[in-house]
C-alpha cells in the first residue's frame, strides 16, 4: 500500500476486521485499525495521515496510537529533516505476543503460589486448584520459551531464504539483461 487515502475495499475490511479483533479482546477498536493500516503501510505514517485513511479525529488517533506504542505493536520513527512523529509496524510483533505468555505466566505463578501460602491445611478444593494454576504457569513459562526459540530460529531461516532468494532474482534479472544486449549487439 503505498497510498493510505488510496485503500481498496478489501483493504479497508482487513482494517476493520482487525479493529474488531483488538476490539474482542479488550482494546479499543481505533488501536487494531491502526495497527492493520501501519500492517499494509509500505512507509511510516503519521498521526494526519493515519486520521485521514481511518477517517477519524487526529485526536482519537493520538490517544489509540500511544496504547499500540505501549503494547509494542507499532514504533514512532523520525524522517531526518521532518520534525513529525512516523510510526510503522513494528517488526518484532510476533516476538513480543510470544514473549507475553512467558512473561504473564511467571506473574501468574507468583498469585497462585501467594494463594497457596494463604490457605488452611484442609481446603483441599482451592489447594488442587492453585497446584493446577502453578502447573500450567509452569508449563507455559517452558512452552512460551521453546516457541519463543522456536519462532527466532523460524524467522532466521525465513529471512536467509528470502535474502538467498533475492539475490537469485537480481542474479536472474542481470543474466537477462545480459542475454539482451548480447542480443542486441549481434
Amino acid at each position: 500500500m503505498a497510498d493510505p487515502e488510496r485503500l481498496t475495499p478489501e483493504q479497508l475490511n482487513f482494517i476493520e476486521d482487525m479493529g474488531l479483533y483488538y476490539d474482542h479482546y479488550g482494546l479499543p477498536r481505533l488501536v487494531g485499525r491502526l495497527v492493520g493500516l501501519l500492517m499494509l503501510a509500505d512507509q511510516p505514517l503519521t498521526l494526519d495521515d493515519m486520521a485521514q485513511a481511518l477517517l477519524v479525529s487526529r485526536a482519537s488517533v493520538s490517544t489509540n496510537i500511544r496504547i499500540a506504542l505501549h503494547n509494542e505493536y507499532v514504533v514512532r520513527v523520525g524522517i531526518p529533516g521532518d520534525r513529525r512523529d512516523f510510526y510503522r509496524f513494528s517488526d518484532d510483533v510476533w516476538e513480543r505476543r510470544t514473549a507475553v505468555i512467558e512473561i504473564g505466566s511467571k506473574a501468574t505463578r507468583v498469585f497462585a503460589e501467594r494463594g497457596l501460602a494463604a490457605l488452611d491445611p484442609d481446603d483441599t478444593v482451592a489447594r488442587a486448584r492453585l497446584e493446577e494454576m502453578v502447573d500450567y504457569c509452569n508449563f507455559m513459562m517452558v512452552e512460551g520459551h521453546n516457541a519463543l526459540e522456536r519462532w527466532r530460529e523460524r524467522k532466521r531461516q525465513h529471512s536467509s531464504e528470502t535474502h538467498v532468494s533475492h539475490l537469485r532474482r537480481r542474479n536472474d534479472l542481470a543474466t537477462s539483461n545480459t542475454s539482451a544486449v548480447d542480443g542486441d549487439s549481434a
